[in-house]
């Protein structure tokens, strides 16, 4: 017997915005791992252990919460723009 499942979303927006979010994680752990590979090679130049791969860590952890921050906030005015949007068409 098949089941139906409850509250199973059929819009298309939902999907495009879940991969969306999931493209950014995919882009916070390349962003990090290429900052912290970075400060793996200055530490390999310069001789020093852990030190400017810990700093590329916290850089790279900088630079995608920034970003992250300013497409969660692009998404809410998408998200307001098509509310208005139907709300006009009603």
């Amino acid at each position: 017997m098949a089941r139906r499942r409850k509250n199973q979303p059929t819009d298309a927006s939902f999907y495009r915005a879940a991969f969306r979010w999931m493209g950014v994680g995919i882009e916070f752990c390349l962003v990090i791992g290429f900052f912290v590979f970075g400060g793996y090679w200055l530490d390999k130049l310069e001789n020093t252990s852990p030190g400017w791969m810990i700093l590329g860590f916290f850089i790279g952890f900088a630079v995608m919460m920034y970003i992250i921050i300013k497409r969660a906030k692009q998404t809410e005015q998408e998200f307001d723009q098509e509310s208005c949007d139907d709300e006009t068409d009603q």
